[in-house]
């Protein structure tokens, strides 16, 4: 959720352990084989998925950090809330909730090594997570709807801290979801041996 009050970045601190807390258990029940296993040449890897989290959230997390470090430095805004957030962006980040009602196409400069493992995508994006919940702390006292940035990919687009802040979250919820349905395909190797097995002729019975 978009925090329309202080107290509500508890909510998004929680968040982020849940989210943390569901790549272990993905990474509990996937062979480490399986995490570079793309549907197709055009289509992700689980692996991929999280590197391209990965560079998404280190870039935004830079932009948040300097923000905040900035407007300590000024001594504000300052505020507990309610809080007034920047509509195109509040839009923005309601768009990219999951499930996914359409395929978002991705700046080239997002789209993840498809060489890269998935211990080495997974150790970024738990660092990041890290960096994120110290970020949402430090946040605290500033007003999280009149304290913006420029999205580090897309300078036009315009955050509040707490869009900000929701935007990673709901990005990485959707990205969590995508990873799932991988998971879920008949084809993904891990399942392949538990399809039921097509009766030879004679076999079975009307």
């Amino acid at each position: 959720m978009i925090p329309r009050v202080v107290g509500d970045l508890d909510a998004l601190g929680r968040e982020v352990e849940r989210q943390r807390a569901a790549i272990d258990e993905i990474f509990s029940s996937v062979p480490n084989g399986a995490l570079t296993w793309r549907p197709d040449p055009t289509r992700w890897s689980i692996a991929g998925h999280l590197a391209h989290l990965g560079i998404v959230n280190e870039g935004y997390l830079g932009a948040i950090e300097r923000t905040i470090a900035d407007a300590r430095r000024k001594g504000g805004p300052l505020g507990v809330g309610p809080y007034r957030h920047p509509w195109v962006t509040t839009r923005f980040v309601a768009m990219l909730e999951p499930p996914p009602k359409r395929r978002v196409a991705t700046f080239r400069s997002m789209v993840p090594d498809p060489a890269l493992g998935g211990d080495e995508a997974r150790r970024t994006f738990e660092a990041l997570q890290l960096r994120l919940a110290d970020l949402i702390d430090a946040a605290r006292g500033l007003d999280l709807g009149r304290v913006r940035f420029s999205s580090p990919f897309f300078r036009p687009l315009r955050f509040s801290l707490g869009t900000g802040f929701e935007l990673l979250l709901t990005h990485n919820r959707r990205h969590l979801w995508l990873v799932r349905e991988i998971m879920g395909r008949e084809d993904f190797p891990p399942n392949e041996g538990n399809r039921a097995r097509e009766p030879r002729p004679g076999e079975g019975g009307s």
